[in-house]
């Protein structure tokens, strides 16, 4: 069975949000949860990294790049060198919008890279393609 298999239509998807700003994190929880997506939502890099190395693997990461703790490239970086975890899509969400960042995002693995500000609507669909 591969990741992508699904053992009965009612899984809900999990997704990992790391996300520093309280009411983006809010504002995202809300819209995803509201989408039917489980959702555990962080605020550190370091939680984050602790939370995957000791939890089942979320279907999806959601991952601000300046936080506090480990930022969101390193922890990228330690995603897809993990094999638990190198095959659950990361999409980055961050202010850091220079072709350079987007680029080293991409480098680092992230399966999509969407900048700051950003319809949550259509980061969700994101989501939903992505997991589709």
């Amino acid at each position: 069975m591969t990741g992508s298999d699904r053992s009965g239509a009612d899984e809900t998807p999990h997704v990992l949000l790391l996300e520093d700003d309280d009411s983006l994190r809010r504002l995202l929880r809300q819209k995803l949860e509201a989408s039917g997506y489980e959702t555990t939502a962080l605020a550190d890099g370091r939680e984050c990294w602790a939370y995957l190395s000791t939890e089942e693997p979320p279907d999806l990461v959601l991952l601000d790049v300046m936080v506090p703790g480990l930022d969101g490239f390193r922890l990228l970086g330690r995603i897809r060198n993990d094999d638990r975890l190198e095959d659950v899509p990361v999409v980055v969400v961050s202010a850091r919008a220079r072709e350079e960042d987007v680029l080293e995002g991409y480098d680092l693995g992230a399966d999509d890279y969407v900048t700051k500000p950003f319809s949550p609507s259509a980061l969700v669909a994101r989501i939903r393609q992505l997991l589709s």
